[in-house]
């Protein structure tokens, strides 16, 4: 009995307990994970495969399987990945359009699957500072790519006026757009705990994060998105009259920008002429990237109205718009570069509602956290996959939506109720 006793209390150093052990190496995973995401696809991979292995192997699948339920943000987007799910029903049939659009989406239920290990409260922080510390490593190269300080090479996606480096330019400046956000809020709790040498190292951080993604990068999602979480933290801050000065500070430092830089003029004005020589009864030219979304967000819309309510089926979208644009000389596509159109064609509306319902979930998940950096992350996180969906479908870009699974694990975990604070619940309903 006693033997018993002390290997359930752990007692016995020679006990190896299997579910912990296994746990704690999903945990270095999912903090690779973090880190390699900015970086690299085969990395992320890689430790994306690890991070499953460690669920899968760990046991406690009652638990795992209740977190489905416990978390609403979790749920809200197994909910979405179940109903595409459910429409491959009506595809009509299962090839390799189904495959690549069934796994573009499957990083939605891996959702719980992070959450399981960052329940550890030790974890979470981790993750988000290796996150954080990949990106000022990617910081870091960028300027040195924009110096010509970089020798060439394969994996090097830098040129004149477009200083990028693991990623392409909307990627990057996505990525970038976020990580200020989150050198801000760094740099925040540091100063609210008096440490001022660390606060300052963050806030130099985020103003050079704001410069590589305004001036050096070519990314214009990134203006448009940044501009949004530059209004989140103000409204945050001050109610709506923080959205007000926000409004007038994006409005002024826009002027500023567009005429003191020369580069930042040059990308806005291509977008203003390319927006302006689009046509919607002839074929966009080769090179004009706005011309090609609205031609895509036209055709798209069309292929929606004949069957709003279910769509065509998960995968069904690169040849229902091949047959939209059949013989009309325009080129077909197999992405729209916008989410809502995207899940619209395959699942109908209902889809739409299930991903708007997952951005509700996710903005106001952590408004009563106790912790600054999940109250700003949650509704930043929002804005950033729904602004920066209006313009690419970030839901099947691999850096991005695992970027977005893992930290809506982050912050589902985080806006879960620690046994801590249930029973402090509990005692003060008590008395």
């Amino acid at each position: 009995m006693g033997h018993k006793m002390s290997r359930l209390f752990g007692s016995n150093k020679s006990y190896f307990d299997w579910p912990t052990s296994i746990d704690h190496l999903g945990h270095y995973a999912l903090i690779a994970l973090a880190f390699s995401i900015p970086i690299s696809t085969a990395l992320a991979n890689i430790f994306l495969g690890l991070v499953l292995f460690c669920w899968l192997a760990g046991g406690n699948y009652r638990d795992k399987v209740g977190l489905f339920f416990k978390s609403p943000i979790a749920l809200a987007a197994l909910l979405l990945f179940a109903w595409l799910l459910l429409s491959l029903i009506w595809t009509g049939h299962f090839g390799q359009d189904q495959i690549k659009f069934l796994r573009k989406y499957s990083n939605l239920p891996m959702v719980t699957v992070f959450l399981w290990f960052l329940l550890n409260p030790i974890c979470r922080p981790k993750v988000l500072l290796a996150f954080a510390v990949s990106m000022l490593f990617t910081l870091l190269l960028s300027y040195a790519a924009s110096a010509s300080l970089l020798p060439s090479y394969s994996w090097l996606h830098a040129m004149p006026g477009n200083a990028v480096v693991f990623r392409l330019h909307i990627t990057h400046s996505l990525f970038m757009a976020l990580a200020a956000l989150v050198f801000g809020v760094y740099a925040a709790e540091a100063w609210v705990s008096s440490r001022r040498t660390l606060a300052v190292a963050w806030w130099a951080a985020c103003l050079l994060a704001l410069v590589n993604v305004i001036f050096m990068v070519q990314g214009r999602t990134g203006y448009v998105v940044l501009a949004a979480l530059v209004a989140l933290v103000f409204g945050l801050r001050a109610g709506w009259r923080g959205l007000v000065v926000a409004g007038v500070l994006v409005c002024i430092s826009a002027f500023a920008i567009y005429e003191a830089s020369n580069s930042t003029r040059q990308r806005v004005n291509l977008a203003l002429t390319e927006l302006s020589q689009w046509q919607p009864d002839k074929p966009v030219t080769d090179g004009n990237s706005i011309g090609h979304r609205m031609e895509f967000f036209t055709n798209s819309a069309i292929i929606i109205s004949r069957q709003p309510l279910l769509g065509t089926g998960l995968g069904s979208f690169p040849a229902q718009y091949q047959n939209q644009v059949e013989g009309t000389g325009r080129d077909p596509t197999d992405n729209p570069h916008n989410d809502a159109l995207l899940l619209a064609v395959q699942a109908g509306i209902p889809a739409v509602i299930l991903f708007l319902y997952l951005l509700v979930r996710l903005g106001f998940g952590a408004r009563h956290n106790s912790s600054l950096r999940y109250r700003v992350l949650a509704p930043a996180l929002a804005l950033w996959i729904g602004i920066g969906g209006i313009f690419n479908a970030l839901l099947i870009d691999h850096a991005e939506s695992l970027l977005f699974a893992l930290l809506l694990g982050l912050i589902s975990a985080a806006a879960l109720p620690s046994k801590k604070e249930k029973l402090s619940k509990a005692a003060s309903a008590l008395n």
